[in-house]
Formats: C-alpha cells, structure tokens, sequence
C-alpha cells in the first residue's frame, strides 16, 4: 500500500508539473520569446523578485552576488538597504546558487550544449528578429522550470494530505481530481509563476499535513524536526506567511479551548512552529515586521490562555471558550500595539486600513491602490457558481454540515470526549506488551476491529479534525475579503471534500465506499473535465513593443547609474532589464516605500508642475517615465483611475488638468527626454 501510494503521489506530481508548465507555455509561448521579452513577461512584483535571482546568477561569483543583494544601492536610491531583510528573495538566493552549480558542472563537462538550444524567432510586424533559447541551460527556463516542479510538489502533498484526513488513497484521489477540475480557482501559478505563493504554498500544505498527523498519532522528536523545517520554508518565501500562521494558531486555539485537543496535543506544535518562525526570522536579520507580527502575538497569547488554565477551568464548554477567547484577545492586542509601539513600526499599517475601508467608509491613497484591484475585492459570486458545478462546494457543505453537528452536538450537550492520544513508548517486554494493545485502541486511522466502538469513542479518535474545520473557516473569512487569498479556500475545499472517503463523517464499508467515491468523481467529470479542457485551449502570446522600445532607449542613452521613477509595474521591470537605480517599486509592505509612492504618483495628478518636481528632486530623481494608461480615466471601475484617485486625495486640484496634459508648460523644469505611442521620458532639469 506504501508502495501504492508513493506511485500516485509521484504521478500526480508530475501531472501537476506538466499541467501547470503546459498552461503558462499556451499563454505567454514563453518558449518563443527574447531574453529581454521574457523579462517583461514578469509583471510587476513577478518582475522585481526575478531580478534578484538574475543578480545572483550574473554576478562575479556567488559571494558577490550576495553581497549585491545585502548592500543594494539602486532598489529604493539614494537609500542602501538589505534586500534579503527588506524583501522575501531567499527563494532566488537558493535557485541562483543552483544555476550558478549547474552551470558550472555541466560546462566542466563540456555538455552546456545539450541542455540549452538557441534559435532566431521572425516576429513580424516590423519588429527586428531575436535570438531565443531553450533548455535547462537558459537561466529564466531554469528558474520557471523549478517553481512548475514546486506545483507539482504541492498537487502530491494535497494526495498525501487526501489520504492522511480519510484515512485510505480513494481520499486522496478525490482530493487531487478536485484540485484539477477547479484548477483556476486554486492557483495563479500558470499565469505568473514568480509569485511569493508560489514558492509558500507547497510548504504551508506540508507543514498543516505535519501539524494534522501529530495531532493525530502524537509528537516525536522527528515530526518536530519536520514541522520546524517545513515552518522555515514556508515563512523565508513570503510575507504574507505570518497571517496564514496566524490563522492556524487561532485554529488550534480554537479547538483547544472547545476541549477537542489537549495542552499535551498543541503544546509540541505550537512550540515547534514558534522555532521554525524564529530560525525564519533570523534568517531575515530580525525582519521587525516579523517580530512585531500577528503570528507572534497570537502565539503569546496562546501560551497564557494554556498559563491561565492551570488555574481557572470552567467545566461548561462555552463559559470556557469565551473566558479564554477574551484572554487570548487581551494579550495578542495588547503585545502587537506594545511592539508595534517600541519598534517604531508601521509598515503593516496599511492592511488593518484596508480590512477598515471593506467596512466602512474609510479610504486613503493607499487602500485605493489595493481596493481598485480586483484581487484586493470581495469575492465574485461567479467563484461559489464554477465550484458548485463541479460540486466541489456542495460536498464541502456535506463535510462540514456532518462535522458540525458531531462536534456541534458534543460541545452543546457538554459530551465532548477526551481525545485519544496514543500513549507514550515503553521499555519493559511486558509495557510493551500492554502499550500494544493500548495503542491498537487509542492510535486513530488503523485498521478497526470487529469489536462495537461506542460513538463518543469514535468522536475522540477524530477530534484533531476540528483543526481542519476552524483552519477552513478562517481561509474563507480571508477569501471572502481579498478574492485574492481563494488560494487558501479553495485547496482546502478540497481537502475537506476528500473526507466522503473517510467512515467516521460518512459511514460505509470498503465497497459502498469505491462506489460512493467513484460516483462523486464521475459527477465532478461532467463540468471539471470541460473546465481542464477550457484552460488548456487557451492560446496566447506576449508582445509589448512600446515597452521594449522604452527599455532599449534607456540602455543606449542614458547612463548605468540614471535614477528613474514611474509607476510600479514598470520601475521593477525598467531596473531588472536595464540595471538603471529606480526610487519606488512595488514591494509596497514597507511604509516608507509607501511615502515614495505618494510623492512619485503625483506625476498622473493635478498638482502643479512645480511641486511634483520639488517632489521627485528630494528623491533625487532623473527620469520620470510617463504611461498613457496610468494618465487617463480609463478603467473598469469607476473612482479607480489613478488621476480620479487624487481628486480624493486632493480635493483642491480637482477639475483641473492633469500633469500629463499640462507637461509642455513646465519646459523649464522637464524636458521630454524619449516618447512612443504609450511611454514618455521627462529628463528633470
């Protein structure tokens, strides 16, 4: 059965390979494009993380890359920082240092030339021909290539974690089929592979499956290890990673103070994802932002609700849960606004304002930048309507409403029964002998007897799901509220669907359960296999000529250390294929980098000439790129045009021109330095 499953789980992760690497080829013909076009595929922060790995790999050697990247002079000038506590790059450091040794082993070999293959591409429409190349031995091939075998990766672990939460494979393939048939709604992967969640999210699926199974069939020194592991690997790639180990702590909280895991279950969990975070952090140079998080203080929090327990224990389940909920409360405010208070720190400001303006009337110049994207919205109905028809929404409702009513019941009724945790190992032959038949008892997921087992008794061998319930309404509450985080809701959908397969939510014998899954995949087959087969004929290709226009101009006519400034989406790209210093970009975390923005923006405004210049020369500023689309009004949205934005912002100027139409009055502070059909180039005087 091992054997088995280690087959399917490397089938399915080279179907998750192939299938996601296929779709990104459809959409961009990645395979066709320059260097330089392949650069500008990467939009916007997909771009300014690229660049950091492109530093490493063309840097003199690795050393030097490194210290490129602690002492960066020309992401944030005039400012020096060190991007490796800035920024979440570990991922680029890591793939650089394994290009630069693969690079290097294959060339000792002599055998580069089977690993890369260049050829010249015709564009046509009086575009100039380019060189292109493919093979492991190109350095952005190689790059893309790794972050497709890390979804494939992830597709494996969410069969594994299938198989773990039902306790058999059928589990599993349920999960993975789920995953495939609603691959839209469960990644972004395809279309821009560069994304911090792209490297984060294998390992979050890997670190819950750590923490379920221990939770399940008790710690060891191993499965901490692992879980210490898997929390580093999660949290170095991205800076969201401390809301989602916020999430999972307030779970764990959630199912303690309720009685359905002990202090001995989450104690070992706690502790050992608490290290993993800490390692993270200083791998990070003591990131503040990490050390001030909301993990942090959730964690602390927790610690004292586990303190305060030894000495005041309420035996009405519900009296219990809200004393410790207001205790947990109390202590996590109170040591993120301390912290936040003696750090000096507002970097993450910015997120509290945007969950502020979902409810209520609240806006700023910075909430609009998030809440004009639609990543940054309410979820789309249209999402609940495509996982209904591939009834993946439906059988989560099943899961759930089944879960609900056991652990529901138990919890207002007062029956909630002691988890059973299997019991430690012993030394003696005749321990040993009794800790056997204990542990066949107590240990859940084995094999049952043919002996009656009472439903309280069952109910305590799966307590550890209760972990899963609250993990999954805390992603739908964060997917509700930014669309963009249905990468958490919809994977776990799946996970939870997998449990149908499972004897304890649907009760069935082996047979009824082939035939009860089977079925449920065959339905799903009616509207996911369309879905799979929508994606995968869906044909595009790049070509952004006026960009590629611009770049070039910058590289032949201005010098390597001209400072400019833009929008975001373009600043990263400008500095990552031209190598010129830029003042903003769209890490937009920082508070700093926030107050750049501020004043760089004031270029799609209605202020005068004289105080955006006055501006942009304090950030000591050379070139400001102009982009006709960030100029107009022209948007989905209304209210969502960045000129429409500071008639918000700047109520005074509202109703005058804007910057852009009024640049010819200002010949005395910018001179129009380049311009095509889409970008203009002021040089400021």
């Amino acid at each position: 059965m091992a054997l088995l499953k280690l087959l399917i789980f490397a089938t399915v992760s080279y179907l998750g390979y192939h299938y996601s690497s296929t779709l990104f080829e459809n959409d961009r013909f990645f395979s066709h494009l320059s260097t330089l076009e392949r650069e500008m595929t990467f939009r916007t922060e997909a771009g300014f993380y690229y660049m950091f790995y492109k530093t490493i790999v063309e840097a003199p050697s690795f050393l030097e890359g490194w210290d490129l990247l602690v002492n960066d002079s020309g992401t944030e000038y005039p400012s020096h920082i060190n991007t490796l506590q800035r920024f979440n790059v570990y991922p680029e450091v890591v793939l650089g240092g394994m290009f630069r040794v693969f690079r290097s082993v294959v060339t000792s070999l002599d055998m580069m030339d089977s690993f890369i293959q260049c050829y010249g591409i015709d564009r046509g429409k009086d575009l100039p021909r380019v060189q292109s190349c493919v093979g492991a031995g190109d350095l952005s091939i190689f790059y893309v290539n790794c972050i497709f075998v890390l979804t494939g990766l992830h597709v494996g672990f969410l069969f594994l974690m299938g198989c773990h939460l039902s306790d058999n494979i059928l589990g599993g393939i349920l999960a993975v089929s789920a995953v495939f048939f609603n691959y839209g709604e469960c990644s972004r992967v395809q279309w821009i592979p560069p994304l911090r969640e792209s490297f984060s999210c294998p390992f979050i699926l890997l670190q819950i499956m750590i923490v379920s199974i221990m939770l399940k069939s008790g710690s060891s020194k191993l499965k901490q290890v692992s879980l210490i592991l898997a929390t580093v690997c999660l949290a170095l790639p991205w800076q969201f990673s401390q809301f989602v180990l916020f999430t999972q702590t307030a779970s764990l909280f959630g199912s303690y103070s309720l009685s359905f895991l002990t202090k001995e279950q989450v104690t070992p969990v706690l502790d050992s994802v608490f290290v993993g975070f800490a390692f993270a952090t200083l791998f990070q140079f003591l990131n503040t932002m990490l050390i001030s998080s909301m993990y942090v203080s959730a964690y602390l929090a927790f610690k004292v609700v586990i303190l305060t327990n030894r000495h005041v224990k309420f035996s009405n389940k519900v009296l219990q849960f809200c004393k410790d909920a207001v205790v947990f409360l109390l202590v996590a405010v109170s040591y993120k606004a301390g912290s936040a208070w003696v750090l000096q720190l507002s970097d993450d400001a910015h997120i509290f304002n945007i969950l502020r303006s979902k409810f209520s009337d609240y806006k700023d110049f910075h909430t609009l930048l998030y809440t004009c994207s639609k990543a940054f919205d309410f979820i789309d109905v249209e999402v609940f309507q495509v996982l209904s028809l591939t009834l993946l929404l439906p059988t989560t409702i099943a899961v759930l409403a089944r879960l609900f009513f056991v652990f529901g019941r138990a919890v207002i009724q007062g029956t909630v029964p002691a988890p059973l945790i299997p019991v430690p190992e012993v030394h003696s032959s005749e321990e040993k002998a009794n800790g056997k038949k204990k542990k066949s008892k107590q240990v859940s997921g084995e094999k049952a007897s043919d002996e009656p087992v009472s439903e309280e008794n069952c109910v305590s061998k799966h307590t550890y799901l209760t972990y899963h319930v609250f993990q999954f309404v805390c992603y739908l509450g964060m997917a509700v509220i930014l669309m963009r985080l249905k990468l958490f809701m919809t994977p776990h959908m799946c996970l939870l669907a997998s449990l149908v397969a499972n004897n304890f939510v649907l009760p069935q014998n082996e047979k009824s359960r082939y035939v009860i899954v089977f079925l449920l995949l065959g339905a799903m087959t009616i509207y996911g296999y369309p879905n799979i087969q929508d994606q995968l004929n869906r044909q595009g290709e790049f070509n952004n000529p006026q960009q590629e226009t611009l770049f070039d101009w910058v590289s032949r006519k201005t010098a390597p250390n001209a400072v400019f400034a833009g929008p975001m989406p373009l600043t990263a790209n400008l500095r990552l294929s031209t190598g010129r210093y830029i003042v903003n970009h769209p890490h937009y975390e920082d508070a700093g980098m926030r107050d750049r923005t501020y004043l760089v923006y004031q270029l799609f405004s209605r202020a005068p000439g004289e105080r955006i210049y006055n501006s942009l020369k304090s950030l000591q500023v050379q070139y400001a790129v102009l982009d006709k689309f960030w100029c107009t009004k022209n948007r989905p949205k209304t209210g969502c045009a960045i000129p429409e934005l500071w008639d918000f912002v700047d109520p005074e100027h509202s109703g005058k021109n804007t910057f852009c139409d009024d640049v010819p009055k200002y010949k005395h502070l910018f001179e129009l330095a380049y311009s095509n059909s889409q970008y203009r180039v002021l040089k400021l005087n």
